[in-house]
């Protein structure tokens, strides 16, 4: 009985404190949720989706070279997240220590980009975007899946990052969004 009690009080300690560090906002849970969204047991939120966006990719860019990219001067972003992602691998490769992009991550990533400077997805051949995702599924699955059902870029439809290009394709140029 008392064996069991013990057992009993230790478990819901442990409980606890899980509870306590997930529930609870601190930076251990911060963290823990984090390492989550990065796993892909958590969704990533519109919000959390931009701000990872600019934090991992202005580590290699500035942000202005990234708002300023136009599909005139390369492929949609999708295929710019899976370049990314594979030249993080080849510089890991060589012994730097970049933190490779999970698959969940990539993707919000790319939803992130896709709907503050433009989705330029339905410009090319759905066949040439995935011979270019060189077998990436989970890029693949994004390509595949309609933006209407994308709930990150569907969440910032309308909104634009500060500096990005807007298309105009009457007159074939593009403009600043400042």
């Amino acid at each position: 009985m008392n064996k069991s009690l013990w057992i009993t009080g230790l478990i819901l300690v442990v409980i606890g404190a899980v509870t306590g560090v997930v529930v609870i906002p601190n930076p251990v849970g911060e963290k823990v949720w984090a390492e989550a969204r990065y796993q892909g047991y958590v969704a990533y939120t519109p919000d959390e989706a931009v701000a990872t966006a600019y934090a991992r990719c202005t580590t290699c860019h500035d942000a202005d070279k990234i708002l300023k990219y136009c599909s005139q001067c390369g492929p949609p972003f999708i295929v710019v997240s899976q370049s990314m992602k594979k030249y993080l691998e080849m510089e890991n490769e060589k012994g730097r220590n970049l933190k490779p992009f999970s698959d969940a991550e990539i993707v919000a990533i790319t939803q992130a980009w896709n709907a503050l400077v433009g989705n330029w997805e339905p410009d090319w051949r759905l066949k040439d975007v995935k011979k270019l995702l060189q077998g990436d599924a989970a890029l693949i699955h994004l390509a595949e899946t309609p933006i209407e059902q994308r709930p990150i870029e569907m969440a910032l439809k309308g909104k634009s990052a500060p500096g990005s290009y807007l298309r105009i394709y009457d007159k074939g140029m593009a403009k600043s969004r400042e």
